[in-house]
């Protein structure tokens, strides 16, 4: 038994075999030509998926062994890339997560609505300010200081969160033009 070029080789029979993008195992019985034409049954096991076996009668087949089955170069390559890839975005939404992480959602979610009212205050302070006004009067603090303040948290915040995606980003540029298994490896976060 031998595969050479996704084709198992096996009791004068070959085989072509589905592409896989990691390492498995082949395993081959003698089955009945009525459960199987040629007599072969043939399972593909990869890393974390269940066991395939013969649904025919175990009396009735015979286990010839397993041999190893190595993805093809580039189908591991892709299978890497798209592993690292999600390990990155994954320590990227930890990153971001950690930047909001002491306040409740409801807050978060009011903040773009914070932002535009600092920023038209800033510009034309008569403005209207319902958000900022009723915020700012439970504080004790002025409509001018609450905007300064938004505002400022809004530059640090653009400024750590661009920090990290930009390094999201240039850890998937990387990606996208590593040519080896070599090289996504040595991509970190």
């Amino acid at each position: 038994m031998k595969i050479e070029n996704g084709t198992l080789s096996v009791n004068g029979q070959t085989i072509a075999l589905a592409d896989i993008s990691v390492d498995g195992l082949v395993r081959v019985w003698l089955v009945p030509s009525e459960y199987r034409a040629n007599g072969l049954f043939v399972a593909v096991i990869l890393p974390g998926q269940p066991d395939e076996v013969p649904a025919c009668s175990f009396d009735a087949a015979e286990y010839l062994g397993e041999i190893t089955y190595e993805a093809a170069a580039p189908h591991k390559l892709a299978a890497a890339k798209a592993a690292k890839l999600e390990q990155i975005n994954a320590a990227c939404d930890l990153a971001l997560a950690s930047l909001t992480s002491t306040y409740p959602p409801g807050e978060l979610q009011s903040w773009p609505q914070q932002v535009q009212e600092a920023a038209a205050f800033l510009l034309d302070p008569p403005g209207p300010t319902a958000l900022l006004s009723a915020i700012a009067e439970v504080r004790g603090l002025t409509v001018a200081d609450l905007a300064g303040r938004v505002q400022a948290k809004a530059e640090g915040y653009a400024a750590y969160s661009g920090a990290i995606i930009g390094k999201r980003q240039a850890a998937e540029d990387l990606l996208d033009n590593a040519e080896s298994l070599e090289e996504v490896a040595a991509i970190v976060w």
